[in-house]
């Protein structure tokens, strides 16, 4: 009997550290895609090709990251569209940027910004 609470309490303690590492990657993540996104609408102005073009393809793979999160956790559809949603802003955007239609990109880059901002308003924790 004694083992069986043993192993329950340390299962506890596991799955707790895992459930903890697990929401603050994803605050991370969350955290490092608004620092990029604010770098990318930078570049953009700026009409900075490659800088432009490496905070779009870490954008990219990004939201290929939070789409399989909420793929994962289930019962969150919006979210998973939205992320496809920015997934495909975020290479448009690359294309746009290569082709040096900025300003075809500073308004896929604001979409792509209200898509987090609409995500956010459904999903984010406080």
């Amino acid at each position: 009997m004694r083992k069986l609470i043993v192993l329950l309490y340390v299962s506890m303690i596991f799955s707790s550290a895992v459930y903890a590492e697990e929401v603050e990657m994803e605050m991370d993540l969350m955290q490092n895609i608004e620092d990029v996104n604010k770098s990318l609408a930078s570049n953009i102005a700026l009409q900075r090709v490659d800088p432009s073009l490496e905070d779009a393809n870490q954008l990219t793979s990004m939201f290929e990251v939070v789409e399989a999160h909420f793929i994962k956790k289930g019962d969150a559809e919006n979210a998973v569209d939205l992320s496809k949603k920015s997934k495909k802003l975020s290479e448009e955007i690359a294309k746009l940027v290569t082709e040096k239609n900025f300003d075809t990109a500073t308004n896929l880059a604001t979409d792509l910004s209200r898509a987090c901002k609409s995500c956010h308003t459904f999903y984010k924790k406080e």
